[in-house]
C-alpha cells in the first residue's frame, strides 16, 4: 500500500471517528468524566493505601476484642440469677445456697454410712429414735437447706435453672428418660429452694390469701419447705404446660405415668388428698425417699411424729 492510499484510509477513519463522537456526544462525555474520576481516585488512594490497611487492621482487632469481651461478659452474666418473665404463681428466683447441716429433724447419719454393710446400716436406722416429737409450723415440718456441693442441675423452667441433690437428681433423670421413651415428657418446675426464696414466696401467699394460716395451706413457711432439702421437686407435663402447678395436672399423662411408676424410682407424692399435715392436695409435688439420707430427712414427715 502506497502513501496516498494510507493517507486516504487515515482520513476515512478520522471522519468516521468525528462522526461517531458527534452522534454520541453524551456517551463520550460520560466516558471521559469516568476516566478522570478514576485517575483522581488512583492518585489519592495509592499513597494512602498503607495507612488505610493499618486502620482497617486496627478496626478488625478492636471488633474481635469487643466480641471476646462480650462473650466473657455474657458467660459471667449467665451464671447470675437474672430475673426472667415467668408465671405469677411461681416462686422467686433462688438467690443463694447457704452452707448448713443436712437436717434438723433427727440425728445425722454417720459420714461413712453408705460404705457400711447392710446389717450395720439397719442397726443404725433402728437405733434412731422414732418417737421424737417434732414441732411443726402451721402443719409443715422443719427442713434445713442442702449444701451447694451436693446440688446438681437437672433442667430449666422459663429460663430459670433448677437443681436437686445428687441422689434425687440421678433418680429423676433416669425416671425422666424412661418416661420419654414411653412418650411422656416430665419437666421440672421447681427443685431446690433456699430459705430466702421461700420467705419471699410465703409472703406473697400471705398477701393473696389474707393470713399465714390460709397461706400455709398452699405454701410452707420459710425453713419448713421440703424444697430446702433438694430431695423434693414440682413436676410438670411438657406436653401440657397450661396445667403446671394446678390441680388439673392430675388429668395429664405425666401425672398418670407418675402414679404408676414414680415409686419404682424412689419418688412419692408428698401431699395427697386429705394428708395429715392439712396441706392442700398437690399432685405436682413429689419427694425422693429411696436412700438412707433421704429417708432420714423425711422420717418425721412420713411418719407424722
Amino acid at each position: 500500500m502506497d502513501g496516498q492510499s494510507t493517507s486516504k484510509l487515515l482520513d476515512l477513519v478520522l471522519r468516521k471517528m468525528l462522526k461517531f463522537l458527534k452522534n454520541n456526544f453524551q456517551l463520550v462525555n460520560f466516558f471521559v468524566a469516568a476516566l478522570l474520576v478514576g485517575m483522581l481516585y488512583g492518585w489519592w488512594y495509592l499513597p494512602n493505601s498503607k495507612h488505610l490497611s493499618v486502620n482497617e487492621e486496627s478496626a478488625i482487632h478492636n471488633q474481635e476484642k469487643i466480641a471476646v469481651n462480650n462473650s466473657l461478659e455474657n458467660r459471667e452474666l449467665s451464671s447470675l440469677p437474672v430475673p426472667t418473665p415467668s408465671p405469677t404463681n411461681l416462686e422467686p428466683l433462688i438467690t443463694g445456697v447457704p452452707e448448713t447441716q443436712a437436717s434438723p429433724l433427727l440425728p445425722e447419719l454417720p459420714s461413712d454410712y453408705e460404705q457400711l454393710s447392710p446389717p450395720v446400716q439397719q442397726q443404725i436406722l433402728e437405733e434412731i429414735p422414732n418417737n421424737v416429737a417434732v414441732k411443726t409450723n402451721l402443719g409443715h415440718y422443719p427442713f434445713s437447706e442442702n449444701t451447694q456441693q451436693r446440688l446438681v442441675k437437672v433442667g430449666e423452667y422459663y429460663g430459670r435453672s433448677e437443681s436437686l441433690d445428687q441422689e434425687a437428681a440421678t433418680a429423676f433423670k433416669r425416671m425422666q428418660a424412661d418416661a420419654q421413651v414411653q412418650g411422656v415428657r416430665l419437666t421440672i418446675i421447681s427443685g431446690f429452694r433456699s430459705i430466702a426464696s421461700q420467705d419471699a414466696l410465703f409472703q406473697n401467699q400471705i398477701k393473696r390469701k389474707g393470713g399465714k394460716e390460709a397461706a400455709a395451706r398452699f405454701s410452707a413457711p420459710p425453713g419448713h419447705s421440703e424444697h430446702h432439702t433438694g430431695y423434693a421437686l414440682d413436676i410438670g407435663d411438657g406436653a401440657n404446660p397450661a396445667n403446671d402447678l394446678k390441680i388439673s395436672f392430675e388429668n395429664t399423662s405425666a401425672y398418670q405415668w407418675l402414679v404408676r411408676n414414680a415409686n419404682k424410682y424412689g419418688f412419692e407424692l408428698s401431699f395427697p388428698p386429705g394428708n395429715s399435715q392439712g396441706v392442700s392436695y398437690e399432685p405436682w409435688h413429689w419427694r425422693y425417699v429411696n436412700s438412707p439420707r433421704a429417708n432420714q430427712i423425711f422420717m418425721a414427715a412420713r411418719s407424722g411424729i
